[in-house]
């Protein structure tokens, strides 16, 4: 019994001397560094929209399928605009002509009749109130593309809140893409407003210019000007015709061509929502495009506030992803947010009223891969990672 103490005091000392050493090397080993199960591979997510409504009449695609940039996605029925062209061509080739003639100096009658000069005036009496409904239409299109703006300007900041939202992880990543769309129609409906108030204002210009010409029609026609006077006013005119013509002949052209839709980038085809038979609107969200090529891939981590105290930009880091626990991907820091998530979520904290509870924040640390290409594995956006980050 004597002996059996001093045995197990020994034994005693032995694992007190294992428990010692063993914390003390993983002090050692986790000095320096940083790691948080908080982190998530994080990626680009390109949402496709027509830029035309239209009928969709065929499908190329099908989801998770590789695309290339400028690959034709979906098809739409392209008969309207290719009517749309072809007149918009035609009014162009007329007035292409009647400058032609013009500036070839075909002369009007230096004498006009009294019939004449009275239609004329009619004319100019017409153009008045054309005029004046071109000022209407010109100033309900300015009243719409403020509101457009004012929507546009709503829905971005909407997308910067649901973008904090969705790092925070407050929010779903199919949220994000929702928000992103509504900000890409908001403002393709801006530029859809400004174009049809520019529009009216071209056209307020030409119907100007034309009045301009009658009036100095009917003004020489009493006075017995020199008819070089007139002429050079019609050109005048018509080169502004012209130019209205041209430039609607362009968006003709262009529109033609929207009815292909194409992707935006490299990458794979996800949540296609659209089939052959359908009619879409401009804007509509039809499949998203989701590059998968590791330089546009990185690692979100949202590190406690008290773990950042010697993280920088630069440094190093290596990274496990649970889909591949036996790879150790190298990478590096490349930015921290500029603020914590809180501060930017939807419902941000109010710390001034109320009772204060000090919670520890969270702060949004970017790391990107610096693997070789091609070394690193198939990820996939949303995957989960667990980062490790050298400050030493």
């Amino acid at each position: 019994m004597a002996e059996n103490g001093p045995r197990n005091k020994f034994g005693l000392l032995v694992i007190l001397g294992l428990i010692v050493a063993s914390a003390a090397g993983w002090y050692i080993y986790s000095m320096g560094r940083e790691s948080t199960d908080d982190a998530f591979v994080d990626g680009k997510v390109f949402a496709v929209s027509p830029r035309v409504s239209g009928y969709v009449t065929e499908v190329l695609v099908e989801d998770n399928q590789r695309v290339q940039a400028g690959q034709p996605l979906v098809l739409l029925d392209a008969s309207e605009y290719e009517v749309a062209r072809a007149s918009a061509r035609a009014a162009l080739a007329e007035a292409e002509a009647m400058l032609a003639s013009l500036e070839l100096g075909v002369p009007l009658e230096l004498t006009q009749t009294e019939q004449r000069v009275r239609g004329a005036r009619a004319q100019l009496e017409s153009m008045r109130k054309t005029l004046d409904m071109l000022g209407r239409e010109e100033e309900a299109a300015a009243q719409e593309l403020k509101r457009a703006e004012a929507e546009n300007d709503l829905a971005r900041s909407e997308l910067r809140r649901m973008q904090a939202l969705q790092r925070s992880g407050a929010v779903s990543r199919s949220a994000l893409d929702t928000a992103e769309t509504r900000a890409r129609s908001a403002q393709a409906m801006a530029q859809a407003s400004a174009a049809r108030r520019d529009m009216a204002a071209k056209q307020r210009a030409s119907t100007r210019a034309d009045m301009a010409r009658l009036e100095a029609n009917i003004e020489l026609a009493a006075t017995g000007q020199e008819q070089a006077d007139i002429r050079a006013r019609q050109v005048e005119a018509q080169r502004a015709r012209v130019e209205l013509a041209r430039s609607q002949a362009e968006q003709a052209e262009l529109n033609r061509g929207y009815t292909t839709v194409k992707s935006p980038a490299d990458g794979f085809v996800t949540r296609k929502q659209v089939q052959a038979g359908l009619m879409v609107s401009r804007g509509q969200p039809l499949l998203a495009v989701v590059p998968l090529d590791p330089q546009k891939l990185w690692i979100t981590a949202n590190f406690k506030e008290t773990q950042l105290t010697r993280v920088r930009p630069g440094q190093r880091a290596y990274i496990r992803v649970d889909a591949f626990p036996d790879r150790k991907l190298l990478g590096k820091v490349e930015s921290i947010m500029a603020g914590t998530g809180a501060v930017f979520s939807l419902f941000p904290p109010e710390n001034a009223t109320g009772n204060y509870v000090k919670v520890v924040q969270r702060i949004p640390v970017k790391i990107v891969f610096d693997e070789a290409p091609g070394n690193l594995p198939d990820l996939r956006v949303g995957m989960s990672a667990l980062p490790v980050i050298f400050t030493d």
